[in-house]
């Protein structure tokens, strides 16, 4: 393991304890009737209409992974469309693509500019929330992600053509982080759940009203507010950081559910958040948004630096919300390496901050262009 990674991994320690500390938070919102209310109809909206889609979204890829699609072969016979090919790696909902990218770059089969296009056109987990909740929207984002990807990548490359290429760190072992020792009966009981969890969020999808009471009980909405609460106590049990897990590239069922569990808890907090501040405030803080006019897309492009995609899919979930324009959220988009951006800087941290330095003159341009002709 790189002493990077060592260091991050020590430093990194302390999120253990603070998932422990989240949950107790959690929990307390149990207590008072209107933080009741908010907690479990946010965590069951969570879970139907997020969750479910993207465990399913990511058995698909990992079953698609398992056949052995052999990508380094693929851009070595095709070098001409190694930037193309990249950028859709990186449009793929998550990190997967991305990490698989930066992978590729130590090892000497892509370019910097693949690297730029790819950490340019991903989104991260934010993807999954955009998604499930406002598709026509993602429609239209991931498609401009991937081809600013493009583009940017073509423009650099013949700037960095060998950029990096004898100070990379060439590789990175993950025998020594900590083991994820939760008994499989949890994993399965998460698949278990997971098959209702998803007829009831095509259900939704189409806006059909699932409303089935038995004594007076709403049973979706216990249900989903107790997969969800399990979804989270499976990322509590994790005894890897959101960091760590990150840096890891497995294909494995298990990290379907461990990364299902880790972006469901950052959709609930993000949903809890924004209903309570909706309510401490009567609505003020977010009518108030409105008066930083064209600043609006600047911010969320700032907020796209700051690694990991918690802070990426609160600004998502502010979109989805109708409270900040779609010209923030495509700046977000570009700008936002989700969390490819930990095992980047493990693996090139001087290629990970430049790339992402890059992609915030893509960002400004289409942020802006579409705030001012579209608006």
């Amino acid at each position: 393991m790189t002493e990077l990674v060592i260091q991050l991994s020590r430093n990194f320690q302390y999120l253990r304890l603070s998932k422990i500390f989240l949950f107790i938070c959690i929990l307390l919102l149990l207590i008072n009737d209107k933080t009741r209310e908010i907690l479990v109809n946010s965590s069951s909206d969570a879970f139907i209409a997020v969750s479910s889609f993207v465990g399913m979204t990511l058995l698909i890829f990992t079953f698609l992974e398992k056949k052995n699609f052999n990508l380094q072969k693929l851009i070595l016979n095709n070098r001409r469309f190694e930037i193309p090919i990249c950028s859709f790696l990186g449009s793929i909902p998550g990190c997967g693509g991305a990490i698989m990218v930066m992978s590729l770059f130590t090892r000497g089969i892509v370019s910097f500019g693949a690297v730029l296009a790819a950490l340019i056109s991903t989104m991260g987990d934010a993807a999954f929330l955009l998604i499930a909740v406002k598709p026509e929207a993602a429609l239209i984002i991931l498609p401009v992600t991937f081809i600013v990807g493009i583009i940017s990548g073509y423009i650099a490359q013949p700037f960095t053509k060998n950029f990096l290429k004898e100070k990379i760190n060439k590789s990175i072992s993950i025998s020594d982080l900590p083991k994820n020792k939760t008994s499989n009966k949890f994993y399965k009981l998460w698949f278990f759940i997971l098959i209702p969890g998803l007829i009831l969020g095509l259900i939704n999808a189409f806006n059909i009203d699932a409303n089935f009471e038995i004594f007076g009980m709403d049973v979706v909405l216990v249900f989903s507010f107790s997969a969800a609460l399990f979804c989270v106590l499976l990322w509590v049990l994790n005894p890897l950081t959101d960091i760590q897990m990150a840096s890891i590239h497995e294909n494995s069922y298990r990290r379907v559910v461990d990364t299902t569990c880790f972006v469901t808890v950052w959709v609930i907090i993000s949903f809890v958040l924004y209903e309570l501040i909706n309510l401490s405030t009567n609505g003020a803080i977010f009518e108030s948004l409105i008066l930083f006019g064209p600043f609006l897309p600047l911010i969320a492009i700032l907020i796209g630096f700051i690694p990991g995609c918690g802070p990426q899919i609160m600004i998502t979930s502010m979109y989805v919300s109708g409270q900040i324009p779609m010209s923030a959220q495509i700046g977000n988009s570009i700008s936002n390496d989700g969390d490819a951006l930990f095992p980047a800087i493990a693996i090139s941290a001087k290629a990970a901050i430049v790339a992402t330095l890059y992609s915030a003159i893509p960002a400004i341009i289409i942020a802006y262009l579409w705030h001012y002709i579209i608006g």
